[in-house]
């Protein structure tokens, strides 16, 4: 579990997320409209803190920026410590673990794809970010003293407009979300060498290589097989690598990218459900309607009524 949990725990104490399906974390983050959280980490609880460490993973974009104290980020390949003044970038469905003690100061920024659904002018989504999406999973920024104050000032005006409720406040998230976003790319371009890659086998390059191939062929490519062929592997072994890796079976994957379209097309589009089904690859509209429901557990009109809102 992720410091996120703590907004979330607040309200369902006895919340089990392991054995929870990715989708339904999803719908409960949509059905407590925490499309973006902010939250200060010292006012995390040990409860929260303790469950923080064990191997876990969620569906929704996560930063934590670390200003006082220490924490250790972990996933199955990779370990390391985030010091004072570090931020990390926790992409989702990765599968990780995150200790941290009482004496860590900082903010956690928690917000899903709905929020940044839509692409302006031709912009890269935040999915594609090399802050989210690197081979090392080493997603991690140093900040020196003026960059300490011009992300001071991005988080306290984010936590002031989260308190806000008028008619203005998603937008002025998103865009101070942006900022923060950029500043950190900028510092990420600087402080990491963006040429080096890992060895072609080595499991996170070919999960980094397999996410860019279904973001490139889930709307004609649905099943393991062909993904499998495109890398060289056999479909056991992609499904292995990739179970270990994200915490999910690479079925699982490629489903859930195929959901996130339909999702930010619902959100963001007027096209019908018909037209959306056409456009996601599926030549039978009613059979891209169950499969949509059985995976999410609403209908498209529901989904679409609900995050209209």
């Amino acid at each position: 579990m992720s410091v996120i949990w703590e907004f979330h725990m607040a309200k369902t104490h006895n919340y089990n997320h392991m054995n929870r399906e990715p989708s339904e974390l999803f719908e409960d983050v949509e059905e407590s409209k925490a499309l973006f959280h902010i939250h200060k980490l010292q006012n995390m609880c040990n409860e929260v803190r303790k469950q923080n460490g064990d191997d876990h993973m969620h569906n929704f974009y996560t930063i934590t920026w670390i200003k006082e104290g220490e924490a250790i980020h972990a996933t199955k390949y990779v370990e390391y410590t985030l010091r004072k003044n570090s931020i990390l970038f926790v992409p989702p469905g990765l599968m990780h673990r995150f200790i941290s003690n009482a004496h860590c100061t900082g903010y956690s920024i928690t917000f899903n794809e709905a929020f940044f659904a839509v692409k302006e002018n031709g912009e890269d989504s935040v999915s594609d970010s090399t802050l989210f999406s690197n081979p090392d999973f080493r997603s991690i920024i140093t900040l020196d003293e003026k960059q300490q104050i011009v992300f001071k000032g991005i988080t306290e005006l984010m936590e002031k407009e989260f308190e806000n409720d008028d008619r203005y406040r998603h937008e002025m998230l998103l865009q101070q979300l942006k900022l923060f976003l950029l500043e950190s790319r900028r510092i990420y371009e600087v402080q990491h060498d963006l040429d080096v890659s890992l060895d072609e086998e080595h499991p996170g390059s070919v999960i980094i290589k397999f996410k860019q191939l279904i973001d490139d062929n889930y709307k004609e490519q649905k099943n393991v097989s062909s993904y499998a062929d495109m890398l060289n592997l056999r479909a056991t072994c992609l499904n292995e690598i990739t179970k270990k890796t994200t915490g999910i079976t690479a079925g699982e994957l490629i489903r859930n990218r195929v959901i996130k379209e339909a999702k930010k097309m619902l959100y963001g589009s007027d096209l019908n459900t018909k037209e959306i089904a056409y456009n996601l690859g599926f030549n039978d509209p009613a059979y891209f309607s169950r499969f949509f429901k059985k995976y999410t557990s609403q209908t498209l009109s529901d989904y679409r009524s609900l995050i209209r809102k």
